[in-house]
């Protein structure tokens, strides 16, 4: 915790102001200047520089830093799809519109192919993945 022998000495307002004026967010002023969010928001109040309304940031894919790209689990790959491709509403094998519910199934396994899928009812889905672990089994 910081006290007055501690501290580190406010940087000049006009250095401060630029940095953030060149579109920078108060985290990247902090890590410019080796210090956490919180401190560059106090020397802010310090110095009566107004803050700007926080933006969302594009969040998507590789610009978060969440992303795991080929190593993402069996379940984030299926949002994906859905995020990507939208829910299934018809089967692609049976044409059935009126399921209680539809799935992307995964064709070769590829998980990480957003193409790789196809759309099918949970009936069609349940049969495509019994066919293709019995022809797994006679290889």
């Amino acid at each position: 915790m910081a006290n007055k022998y501690t501290a580190l000495p406010v940087p000049p307002r006009q250095e401060l102001e630029q940095l953030y004026a060149s579109g920078l967010t108060q985290k990247q002023v902090g890590i410019h200047y080796g210090v956490s969010q919180k401190v560059i928001y106090s020397w802010f109040r310090k110095l009566g520089i107004k803050s700007r309304i926080p933006k969302n940031l594009n969040q998507n894919r590789e610009n978060n830093p969440a992303w795991k790209g080929d190593n993402a689990t069996y379940a984030a790959f299926h949002y994906r799809i859905e995020s990507l491709r939208g829910k299934p509403m018809i089967c692609s094998r049976c044409n059935k519109t009126d399921a209680k519910r539809y799935e992307w199934a995964s064709l070769t396994k590829n998980y990480s192919d957003p193409f790789d899928y196809i759309r099918l009812c949970k009936s069609c889905h349940s049969i495509f993945d019994n066919v293709v672990r019995n022809f797994k089994r006679k290889e």
